[in-house]
């Protein structure tokens, strides 16, 4: 896995700066997932859980629970609600439109349950 970015991009003042590299990137998605109101809001907003393609990245997305990138998580969290909304999407399937069916309830869940979980998170990081 490389590290570096391959394309520099260029700033305000005209000078390059690198790209961030795909474990960079990825790795901040994966820590995002602890913020359930962000999760609550892709979700929502952009309907993902609809989109077929997002629940294919979630699932690529679990080798961050092995111990070499485990490591380098910030948030614990993120990686159980990972696995959370990967058992919400395992059980969803693909109509003939395209469109997953079967994950309706988890922005309903991740509303309900999600400041529970997040307190959760807040007493494991006090311990």
């Amino acid at each position: 896995m490389s590290t570096k970015s391959e394309q520099p991009s260029v700033d305000a003042s005209g000078e390059q700066e690198e790209l961030p590299s795909r474990f960079e990137v990825e790795l901040e998605f994966v820590q995002s997932l602890a913020n359930i109101p962000y999760v609550t809001y892709l979700l929502t907003q952009h309907q993902l859980w609809q989109d077929p393609k997002f629940k294919a990245y979630l699932k690529y997305l679990e080798y961050w629970c092995e111990p070499p990138y485990a490591q380098y998580i910030v948030y614990p969290n993120s990686l159980f609600v990972l696995k959370l909304l990967n058992g919400f999407f395992d059980k969803a399937v693909v109509n003939e439109d395209g469109v997953l069916e079967g994950a309706e309830e988890l922005p309903k869940v991740l509303q309900i349950q999600g400041g529970q979980w997040m307190n959760e998170m807040v007493e494991r990081w006090r311990a």
